[in-house]
C-alpha cells in the first residue's frame, strides 16, 4: 500500500519551497511575557499526558478532526491528510526568541534534574540542525477560530461545539500533541469558509531568568503581549501569518485547520519515514475502523517519494500490512471486531437514551463485547451489566457496540471515558445528584442492550453442553437433570498425585468393614499407561472459556475451550468426583477413572498416570477441543473434575 507513484502525491507537501508573499520570519513573534511562579519542563499540563506512543497521540489528534468535520462542520466525510516534510530552521516563526529563551534556560541550575537535562539536550540537538523535521496535520473541519484558540493557548479549557459528541485532543487534553515534538512548540492555523485565516502557536518550556525578571515557561505566538481572552485581537491573520502554516492552509478547499509539530520525533524511530508511516497507519485503522469502513473518515498520509491513502476500499489491506506493528488495541483483537463489522449481523436498536447500532455474531472462542463512539474504538472491557460473563444462558458470541452520534447515550458514554478515551468506568460520574442520575441512567441503557443480546443470540444446547464457569478447577455435570448439583472449586494442586492401584474396603454382610487382602486381587493385564515415577508439576492455569460434557454409556468426555494465555505444556486431570479435595496429597484414593484414549482436535494425546492428558504447548487464543475416551467401574450418574496445570518441560516426559 506505500505507493510510490509521484503524480499522486498532494502538492502540499512541495509548497514550502514556494511561498506566496507573506511576513516574513523575522516579523513573526514567540513572546515569553513576565511570570511570578517558576515551573519546569516536566510541568503539570505535559506530564498529565506524557503518553509518547504512536497510537495514543494519533488517535486523539484524529479524533479532533474527525469532530471538526463531522460534528461541527457538518462534513458527511472527515479528510485528513498526515504530511511529513522538512523546513529550514530560520524558517520556524518566532526562532530568534525560541533560541534567546533557550540559551538562558542553560544557565538554569539543572544540576539535580536529570529529566529536565534530557529534555534540554534534546532541544539543543534538533536546533543544531539546518532542515527541521514538521508533521503536519490537515483537515476539513470548522478551523480554528478565536474561540478554539483561545481554549488551545489556555490550560483546562475547552471549546467544542458540541462536547457531548466531541472527544479529541484539542480540547483540554491537546497537550498529547507535545510528545510528538523535540521543539515542544506547535503551530495552529484554521482557514474559513470566506477565505479568512487565523493563526497563532504555543512552545512549552520552563521558567528563566532575563535581566532579573522571571520569564514565562510559555511561549505564544502573539502581535502583541495581551492576555489570551476573546476581547483581544492577538493573532496572526491572512498575509501575516508565517509562510509554513499559510502555505498549507492554501490547500484547503473550503474550511480546515492545520496543526504544525515542529521538530517532529517521528515517535522515537530514528527519523524513519517508513516506520512512522506504518506506526500511524496502524493507529488508524485499530482505532477508526468503524468510522472508515463506515465512509465517515478517509486518511492520507504522504512524505517526499510516498503516499498512503486510508479509505472504506483499502481498510483490508492497511490492516495486513501492519499486522506487526505494535499499536493499540492490539492487531488480533482489531480485526477481530474489523471482521465481525463486515460480517456479523447489524441491529438499529432503540433505547431511552437513543438509538445504539449493534453488530453480533457466534464466537468459536470466548464471549467478547467492545464499543466504539463516533467511530473510534474505546475498549473491549465493558462495566456491569455487560461483561462478557453476564450472558451465561448463550452460546459465546462477539458483538460490537456503536454509539451514534448527537445521541444522550453517546453522551452518557463520553462522559465514563478517561482522558485518554480508552476504557469506561462507572464511577467517572459524580457522587452528586446529577452525576448519579446519569449513572443510573447509563446503567439502564447498558441493560437494554444486554436484554437485546440475550434475546436475539443463540442458547446454549443444555442437554450436551454445560455452561461457562472460569475457574482453575471445573466440575462438569453428565446429566443435564443434576445440574443443581453442579459446583466449583478453586484448586490449589501444585502437582498430580500418583494414585497407586487399589481397592476400597468392602462391607461384610453385617455391615462392618472387611479389610481388604492383596492376595484376593485377580492379575490384571499390563497397564498401557504405567505411572510415571516422576510426576510433571505445574501451576493451576485458568482458561477463557469451557464447554464439556460426558456420556455415561459410551464412557467418552468431550471439552472445547480457549487458551488466553501462553502455555508452555498444559496438563488436564480427569477425576471422578468422591467428595475428596483432589488438591490434597492422599496416595491411597482409588483410582475410579482410567483415561484409555485421548486427542487434541483428532491428534493424539499423550496420557499421564491413567487420569491426564498432556496436550502439550499452546499459544495464546487457541482453541483445545479435546476427546477423552476412559473406563470406570462406577455406575449411574457421576461428576467429573477437570484440572488445569500449566507443567514446565521434563526431560523424561519429552
Amino acid at each position: 500500500m506505500l505507493k510510490k507513484d509521484l503524480n499522486h502525491l498532494p502538492k502540499v507537501i512541495y509548497l514550502n519551497l514556494n511561498y506566496k508573499k507573506g511576513k516574513r520570519m523575522n516579523d513573526h513573534q514567540l513572546i515569553f511575557s513576565s511570570e511570578r511562579i517558576q515551573s519546569g519542563f516536566t510541568n503539570a499540563s505535559i506530564s498529565a499526558s506524557n503518553d509518547r506512543s504512536s497510537s495514543t497521540i494519533v488517535r486523539e489528534i484524529l479524533q479532533n478532526s474527525y469532530d471538526s468535520a463531522i460534528n461541527e462542520a457538518g462534513e458527511p466525510t472527515a479528510k485528513v491528510k498526515f504530511i511529513i516534510d522538512y523546513i529550514s530552521k530560520s524558517d520556524i516563526p518566532g526562532i530568534k526568541e525560541y533560541e534567546h529563551a533557550i540559551s538562558l534556560i542553560e544557565k538554569e541550575d539543572l544540576r539535580k534534574k536529570e529529566q529536565e537535562r534530557d529534555i534540554l539536550n534534546t532541544i539543543k540537538e534538533q536546533l543544531k540542525k539546518e532542515k527541521i523535521p514538521v508533521l503536519y496535520v490537515i483537515d476539513n473541519g470548522v478551523g480554528f477560530t478565536q474561540n478554539k484558540l483561545v481554549a488551545i493557548l489556555s490550560d483546562g479549557i475547552s471549546d467544542k461545539d458540541n462536547p457531548n459528541d466531541s472527544g479529541g485532543s484539542y480540547g483540554n487534553g491537546h497537550f498529547s500533541v507535545f510528545n510528538m515534538s523535540d521543539l515542544r512548540y506547535i503551530i495552529y492555523g484554521g482557514k474559513f469558509n470566506d477565505g479568512s485565516k487565523l493563526c497563532s502557536g504555543q512552545a512549552l518550556l520552563r521558567t528563566y531568568t532575563d535581566n532579573d525578571d522571571l520569564k514565562s515557561a510559555t511561549g505564544l505566538l502573539l502581535t502583541n503581549d495581551k492576555s489570551v481572552e476573546i476581547k483581544n485581537d492577538i493573532f496572526y491573520k491572512d498575509n501575516n501569518i508565517p509562510n509554513i502554516i499559510s502555505s498549507q492552509l492554501d490547500t484547503i478547499e473550503n474550511s480546515g485547520a492545520v496543526v504544525g509539530v515542529l521538530g517532529f520525533n517521528f515517535f522515537g524511530n530514528d527519523n524513519s519515514l517508513d516506520k512512522v508511516i506504518q506506526l500511524i497507519s496502524s493507529s488508524i485503522v485499530r482505532n477508526f475502523y468503524a468510522a472508515i469502513y463506515e465512509n465517515h473518515l478517509e486518511v492520507e498520509i504522504a512524505t517526499s517519494n510516498k503516499n498512503v491513502q486510508i479509505n472504506a476500499k483499502t481498510l483490508d489491506d492497511i490492516f495486513l500490512d501492519t499486522k506487526d506493528e505494535k499499536s493499540k488495541p492490539s492487531y488480533n483483537l482489531a480485526k477481530q471486531f474489523y471482521d465481525l463489522l463486515r460480517n456479523g449481523r447489524c441491529e438499529t436498536i432503540p433505547t431511552l437514551e437513543g438509538e445504539v447500532k449493534i453488530y453480533f455474531d457466534l464466537s468459536e472462542s470466548s464471549t467478547k463485547l467492545a464499543i466504539c463512539r463516533n467511530g473510534m474504538w474505546i475498549n473491549d472491557a465493558l462495566p456491569s451489566p455487560l461483561y462478557k460473563t453476564s450472558f451465561p444462558t448463550n452460546k459465546t458470541f462477539n458483538a460490537l457496540i456503536l454509539a451514534q452520534k448527537s445521541t444522550k447515550f453517546s453522551a452518557l458514554v463520553r462522559r465514563a471515558e478517561s482522558n485518554s478515551h480508552d476504557n469506561l468506568q462507572l464511577n467517572r460520574f459524580s457522587n452528586d445528584k446529577e452525576g448519579k442520575e446519569k449513572r443510573a441512567r447509563f446503567s439502564n441503557a447498558l441493560a437494554e442492550i444486554k436484554d437485546f443480546l440475550e434475546n436475539n443470540v443463540e442458547k446454549n444446547d443444555y442437554d450436551s453442553f454445560e455452561y461457562e464457569i472460569p475457574e482453575l478447577a471445573i466440575t462438569m455435570i453428565g446429566d443435564s437433570k443434576s445440574k443443581k448439583d453442579q459446583k466449583r472449586k478453586s484448586n490449589k494442586t501444585k502437582s498430580i498425585p500418583i494414585k497407586p492401584k487399589t481397592k476400597p474396603t468392602e462391607k461384610d454382610s453385617q455391615g462392618e468393614d472387611t479389610p481388604f487382602d492383596p492376595n484376593d486381587l485377580k492379575p490384571s493385564p499390563p497397564n498401557p499407561n504405567p505411572p510415571n515415577p516422576n510426576p510433571r508439576k505445574g501451576n493451576p492455569f485458568e482458561i477463557g472459556r469451557l464447554s464439556a460434557f460426558h456420556n455415561t454409556k459410551s464412557k467418552e468426555a468431550k471439552l472445547k475451550f480457549v487458551v488466553e494465555k501462553n502455555a508452555t505444556n498444559l496438563l488436564i486431570a480427569l477425576r471422578l468426583e468422591d467428595g475428596t479435595d483432589p488438591s490434597c496429597d492422599k496416595l491411597t484414593m482409588t483410582p475410579r477413572l482410567t483415561i484409555t484414549k485421548a486427542s487434541n482436535s483428532g491428534k493424539t494425546c499423550k496420557v499421564i498416570h491413567n487420569d491426564t492428558v498432556d496436550v502439550g504447548k499452546v499459544d495464546k487464543d487457541t482453541i483445545v477441543e479435546l476427546s477423552v475416551n476412559y473406563e470406570t467401574d462406577v455406575k449411574g450418574d457421576y461428576t467429573i473434575d477437570y484440572e488445569f496445570l500449566n507443567s514446565a518441560l521434563k526431560k523424561d516426559n519429552k
